[in-house]
């Protein structure tokens, strides 16, 4: 009984560094490989405390979870900046020096040796030393951990790491500040890990080097991998095939020379036919908004009043851009570039491909740094801002390649971009349920009102990368719509679209300006541009060329021979 116990145990430990780990990888699309080192803190934090300083428990414990945890937040920090494979190299990199450190670290650290000794853990007068009597605690801290786990995925901050994954840029775009998430999540994984790390070291008396190799990491990723990346139960699931499957298999009645190897080649066999069947994993990804209960009184006014900005004034200037330059090398993409957007006015900007209007876009909502110029909106200057702060401040806008979460239900898209959210912090989420529950509930029927502004509300609980090409246009403009900005900038929203859906979006994008929204557009599509705009930029090799009505400029002589015809 007590190796059916050991097993058991194993598994909870596991089980806290799959959930963590998918956490990390499935949740955010951080791809790092230093899992086994975050576990080693842990183990080695109560291994050095207690045979060295005679700490008692659980200090030791507490202390290596939060070591550890900042310890993953400074690993965050190559983050911030990279992604893919190269933070796949940094990691590793992280890996190899806490091996190197902790086999160089003499007595400290027990050097190849480790260190021994480590004692059990006793609480009121109980000694917890066999596996059986340890199975208890091991299991609780994996319930915790995974609760732990679990709250987060659920929240609107586990919503907000998923639209992180699947794509920075838009999850900017829609106010939210990717660096704290990173570093939260990264300090939060790790310090789950050195749980099972701590966990351990009093389980088995005893830490050592070979306990925490890229093996390790790599046999953790394959639990979450194995189960499906984006589900908690996956990982779960993941951990107790690959902890209990091998044990299972020395009961197979095997040749003595050979029995070693057949039980790999087997196992082996079993996953590779597992993941043949189910490459998403045994358990895939599931979408966690709730559902909406379609129990609400509708307001027949509500879509009228939807997005009003209070007080606006029809022509005030809401955006005002001087002298804006930006430079890549020697390629001088916008130079001498000045724009007025107004409120309650639809402004396209147009010119030939490559004239700068993306680039205008990017430096008026902070993507780029203008290397001349000013910005501000409502006369406060927005220069220095990041992206999600200018989102904040009244400011979004959208992408010519859509960027949409398409991983994401139509409802978590929108949900992931409206604004003042309290559960974007992973403080008031597990120190406020109470109020993000409240929250949550009224969102939910702000996002169904916003779909229901753009008719998209049937589609709500679709995946994203099943709508329709124009599906997909309405869902960015209410995901824009969502970000509660006064100043929206669309770039390219209608391209591609047949003139019966054009017809059919136009009253939409109307809609926003008549309620008071500040409308920018750069577009190709003269039919958009009559259709739409009350009046014209033309931008040509990074500068403006004139301004006007749609039809003043069409039927520019100059114009009309460089650029409409």
């Amino acid at each position: 009984m007590e190796y059916l116990f050991h097993v058991l145990v194993m598994l909870c430990l596991y089980a806290i560094l799959a959930s963590s780990f998918n956490l990390l990888i499935g949740f955010a699309g951080l791809f790092a490989l230093s899992h086994a080192a975050f576990y080693a803190f842990g183990a080695y934090a109560v291994a050095i405390l207690t045979t060295h300083y005679g700490v008692p428990f659980p200090w030791p414990l507490i202390a290596g979870v939060v070591l550890t945890g900042l310890m993953g937040a400074l690993v965050a920090i190559p983050a911030m900046r990279i992604g893919g494979h190269y933070l796949v190299i940094v990691t590793l990199a992280l890996q190899v020096i806490v091996l190197a450190v902790l086999l160089n670290g003499g007595h400290f650290t027990g050097g190849p040796d480790g260190i021994a000794g480590i004692p059990k853990i006793e609480l009121f007068g109980i000694a917890f030393d066999s596996p059986h009597s340890f199975l208890p605690i091991a299991l609780l801290a994996a319930v915790l951990c995974i609760a732990v786990c679990w709250r987060i995925a659920t929240s609107p901050f586990g919503r907000a790491l998923k639209a992180m994954r699947e794509n920075e840029a838009a999850t900017q775009a829609v106010g939210k500040n990717v660096v704290y998430m990173k570093v939260t999540v990264f300090a939060v994984s790790a310090a789950l890990a050195a749980v099972a790390g701590a966990l351990l070291a009093h389980y088995i008396s005893f830490v050592g080097v070979e306990s925490f190799t890229i093996d390790e990491t790599i046999y953790i990723l394959a639990m979450v991998i194995l189960g499906g990346t984006g589900n908690l139960w996956g990982s779960v699931l993941g951990a107790a095939i690959l902890v209990i499957l091998p044990e299972l298999l020395k009961f197979l009645a095997l040749p003595p020379d050979i029995a070693d190897k057949m039980r790999q080649i087997i196992y082996g066999l079993i996953l590779i036919l597992i993941l043949l069947l189910r490459p998403q994993g045994l358990l895939g990804e599931r979408s966690t908004a709730p559902r909406l209960a379609l129990r609400e009184a509708r307001d027949a006014h509500a879509d009228e009043e939807l997005g009003r900005i209070a007080g606006a004034q029809r022509g005030e200037v809401t955006v005002e851009g001087r002298g804006l330059a930006k430079s890549f090398g020697g390629i001088v993409a916008v130079r001498s570039f000045d724009i007025d957007l107004r409120s309650g006015i639809i402004t396209g900007l147009i010119g030939p491909n490559g004239a700068g209007k993306t680039t205008a876009f990017n430096m008026l909502t902070g993507f780029l740094r203008p290397d001349a110029g000013t910005i501000t909106f409502r006369g406060r200057s927005v220069a220095g801002l990041k992206p999600h702060e200018i989102v904040r401040a009244g400011m979004a806008r959208s992408f010519q390649d859509l960027k949409l979460f398409t991983k994401m239900s139509v409802l978590e898209n929108v949900l992931v971009s409206l604004p003042h959210q309290s559960g974007d912090s992973i403080a008031a989420v597990f120190l406020q349920p109470g109020r993000i529950r409240r929250e949550e509930e009224a969102n939910l029927h702000r996002a169904m009102e916003i779909l229901r502004f753009v008719k998209l509300d049937a589609k709500a609980h679709e995946l994203a990368e099943n709508l329709s090409y124009a599906e997909e246009k309405l869902l960015v403009i209410a995901r824009l719509l969502a970000t509660g900005a006064e100043v929206l900038l669309f770039d390219e929203p209608l391209s591609g679209l047949d003139p019966n859906t054009l017809e059919e979006i136009f009253p939409i994008v109307r809609r926003l300006a008549e309620n008071g929204k500040t409308v920018c557009i750069i577009e190709h599509n003269l039919d958009v541009i009559r259709g739409l705009c009350d009046t014209v930029v033309f931008l040509d090799e990074g500068k403006n060329i004139a301004a006007g009505t749609p039809d003043a400029l069409i039927n520019d002589p100059q114009l009309a021979e460089r650029y409409f015809q």
